[in-house]
């Protein structure tokens, strides 16, 4: 899994204001590698950092800010699991644990390409996973979308609503044209869905999904339905609901 890029860190050990240094020590109570990076540069610090931040991180205790770093990582998880309970449920400890590290240890936790925490997470776990199990690649995009659907922004707010609510400048969030997905559909295109503000789709080896639109609760064989070609929907609607499907292909 890849971890956040050395590049960054090293440019806000060279740089000389108070935003890079406020930037680095917020990376060092989330991520290792940039700990580690820091840690090092610290024994030979000539042309590695500058002298201001030099100065500031002399007063860092690495041993204590470690024990705070597991900390957040736990809150991070605890955030997470509050968020979507059911895919604690669905993946166990051990698989999810390492994903939840990572992330926070990874570029993708500095950087927003889906519309909740969450999504990002799923953002980051589904291609970290992809190359040994796509199973659990397609449960995270699943999981992903519902995050996704599930945001306040998908509420469309009034027309004089305030830009710094909609985070578009100039105009409230217009969920009937279609927003840029992260996600890989697969080239498959969504069925039209009545009532539905926006739907996205992918393709799945396993069903995923019930009868009722309930998501898995475990990776048992009998709660992923009979392995077959499927396309998974889901759609959002109004008042933040949120409904997913399994349609054989």
């Amino acid at each position: 899994m890849r971890t956040l890029s050395p590049g960054v860190t090293q440019r806000l050990l060279l740089r000389d204001d108070r935003e890079a240094r406020t930037e680095l020590l917020l990376r060092l109570l989330y991520s290792k590698s940039s700990a580690d990076l820091v840690a090092d540069a610290l024994k030979d610090p000539s042309g590695k950092v500058c002298e201001t931040t030099l100065s500031v991180l002399a007063t860092v205790d690495f041993h204590a800010l470690s024990v705070e770093r597991a900390a957040r990582l736990r809150n991070l998880n605890r955030h997470l699991q509050r968020t979507c309970p059911p895919l604690w449920e669905c993946l166990d400890k051990e698989t999810i644990t390492p994903l939840v590290d990572a992330y926070a240890d990874s570029d993708a936790f500095w950087q927003s390409a889906g519309r909740t925490l969450f999504e990002n997470f799923c953002l980051f776990a589904h291609k970290a996973v992809a190359e040994r199990s796509r199973l659990l690649a397609d449960v995270f995009h699943l999981f992903g979308l519902v995050s996704r659907f599930s945001a306040p922004e998908l509420i469309a707010p009034p027309e004089d609503v305030c830009a710094c609510t909609t985070g578009i400048p100039g105009e409230g969030m217009d969920l009937t044209k279609a927003a840029f997905s992260p996600w890989d559909d697969g080239g498959l295109v969504p069925p039209d869905v009545p009532g539905a503000l926006q739907a996205e789709s992918f393709p799945s080896a396993w069903r995923l999904v019930d009868d009722r639109g309930r998501l898995p609760r475990s990776l048992e064989p009998d709660a992923l339905g009979e392995p077959g070609e499927y396309q998974i929907v889901v759609a959002a609607f109004p008042g933040r609901k949120v409904s997913a499907a399994a349609l054989p292909l």
